[in-house]
């Protein structure tokens, strides 16, 4: 080879080789998100209420503004609804088998996603499988329970299919996910058919 076959060789290799550093030094400096962050919900008494006149400046500040969709989802079972059992038979409660298997892993899943991937799951019906429902679609029984939380100031649910008739029931605040209820046989949603 001559002389500029060589040199051009040469100088794709230093160029090459000057990437492959500046790659290195730009991902050492980039803080790498080690994954979701669980954060314990504040008591709702210390937040303020529907209807609470709110001083301009003097109210909880939103962490982003707009839209959910571009963030990863988080979660977190502080608000749980474990007392009692519902009047078709099925506990609140959920068993340690049904946390290890059928909660914890799928929503461990979905919170490495963005809800705007996740409101792209749709089933094999094309319905989406993770969405939000106003209170008053709910069972009654599921809105008077809802009132005994004093989470009314959450008109909307949100629920994450977990199979085929169990759901993971909630509110969002911006991108967290409160888990509240556990529900093995679809009632509180009752799909009328």
């Amino acid at each position: 080879m001559g002389r500029k076959s060589d040199a051009r060789e040469e100088r794709k290799r230093k160029q090459a080789k000057q990437f492959e550093a500046t790659k290195a030094r730009q991902a050492a400096a980039v803080a790498l998100d080690p994954g979701p962050k669980f954060r314990t919900a504040p008591a709702l008494a210390e937040g303020p209420r529907a209807g609470t006149v709110v001083p301009v400046g003097a109210g909880p500040k939103a962490a982003f503004d707009g839209s959910r969709f571009a963030h990863r989802m988080t979660w977190c079972v502080s608000r749980k609804d474990c007392d009692g059992a519902w009047s078709w038979g099925e506990s609140r409660a959920w068993t340690a088998d049904e946390w290890e298997v059928e909660i914890h892993p799928p929503m461990t899943k979905f919170s490495h996603e963005t809800w705007g991937e996740l409101d792209k799951h749709s089933s094999d019906s094309g319905h989406k499988m993770h969405h939000g429902h106003e209170l008053s679609d709910v069972a009654k029984e599921a809105q008077a329970r809802w009132s005994d939380l004093e989470l009314e100031q959450f008109e909307t649910l949100f629920r994450f299919r977990l199979g085929n008739t169990k759901r993971a029931w909630g509110y969002v605040v911006q991108a967290h996910f409160f888990m509240v209820w556990w529900e093995r046989k679809h009632q509180i949603y009752k799909v009328k058919g």
